[in-house]
């Protein structure tokens, strides 16, 4: 018996040691990795269907998914990134070398209509207005920066998504092996997971993302500078409960009209009444409305705190961990408060 014992002790230590090291072999890669299954979990449902178009051939039809994927998305976020960053560094440099009158024209266009109501009103903009830009400038840069480890972390990205894509039943299948949960209590962990990061990303954050691309494109139209910039603002503050994308689109129109150009502020304005608002009102029930409901209020802190954590993957990790923590609430009150009620009615208690 006291050896055995030993041998349990000696078994769990080593574990635990080994545990660790595998833990710090894996960490620099941790967040390649879970972007890789997010991204494999949203996939799910073409590479499926393209199996069946290929009459059962899961490595070659996640090659093609993948290369959908590179093709439609990759590739237009990874340009559309280096634009966002270039205006990012010419409007922060315009600050710096004509500091007075921009921000001179900044509080005489938010600052002006309120004052009819507010005359005491007196706010400065300059040491905000430097600090979000420079903010926002590193955070951006963080991408670019380092080409090597950005290519290196994609190369890897993407080929860790293909084996998640072709052998995710198998991973899937370990887990449940391996996990001291009953499998249909593992299934329930996976099936809310999988709805959660569905609901999260295909419903709130891609919402977020069109509506910040159409804020952008509309500042381009109506001649407002650095669009691509402004697009990327209106994509976080659209997940602001109640004003989203308007926090971006009213001051856009409020700076055409006080500067003059009366019809490009009311096209604008009814740009963002008709175009942005109907996305809001149309396509985010339909894709939110689908998954785990979570409220955009914890979605945009977990975005502004995932960045924070992790840097610009933290657009799509925070919210992750955010869906994950209710996820595992839900599977609390409906798994284990649930086993807990009737084993407390089987032992007549």
């Amino acid at each position: 018996m006291q050896a055995t014992r030993l041998q349990q002790i000696f078994f769990f230590a080593m574990l635990s040691g080994i545990l660790v090291l595998a833990f710090l072999v894996f960490q620099p890669y941790l967040i390649v990795l879970a972007v890789s299954a997010m991204t494999a979990v949203i996939l799910h449902p073409f590479h499926t269907w393209l199996i069946k178009l290929l009459r059962g051939s899961p490595g070659i039809a996640a090659l093609l998914a993948i290369l959908t994927f590179v093709v439609l998305l990759l590739i237009p976020v990874a340009l559309m990134g280096t634009q966002i960053l270039r205006e990012a560094g010419e409007l922060y440099q315009e600050i710096r070398l004509n500091r007075d009158v921009y921000l001179h024209t900044i509080q005489d266009a938010i600052l002006a209509p309120a004052r009819i109501w507010f005359p005491s009103l007196d706010l400065s903009f300059d040491a905000g207005v430097e600090h979000v830009l420079v903010w926002m400038t590193q955070n951006l840069g963080a991408i670019f920066s380092g080409t090597a480890n950005v290519l290196l972390d994609l190369l890897l990205g993407l080929i860790a998504l293909f084996y998640f894509l072709r052998d995710g039943k198998r991973f899937a299948e370990s887990f449940m092996r391996l996990s001291p949960l009953q499998d249909r209590h593992d299934r329930v962990i996976m099936e809310r997971l999988t709805v959660a990061v569905n609901s999260v990303v295909k419903g709130q954050l891609f919402v977020a993302m069109i509506q910040g691309t159409l804020t952008g494109f509309g500042f381009w139209i109506f001649g407002v500078p650095n669009p691509a910039l402004w697009g990327s603002v209106a994509a976080v503050c659209a997940l602001v409960p109640g004003v989203g994308t308007s926090l971006v689109l009213l001051p856009g129109i409020i700076m055409l009209f006080v500067t003059g150009h009366l019809w490009p502020a009311f096209g604008l304005a009814l740009w963002g009444g008709l175009a942005v608002g109907l996305i809001d009102n149309m396509l985010g029930p339909y894709l939110v409305g689908r998954g785990a409901k979570i409220h955009p209020l914890w979605v945009l802190f977990g975005v502004l705190g995932g960045i924070s954590l992790f840097g610009p993957m933290g657009f799509l990790l925070g919210p992750m961990l955010v869906s994950l923590l209710f996820a595992l609430f839900d599977i609390y009150r409906m798994v284990i408060l649930r086993s807990e009620e009737t084993t407390y009615s089987v032992t007549g208690a």
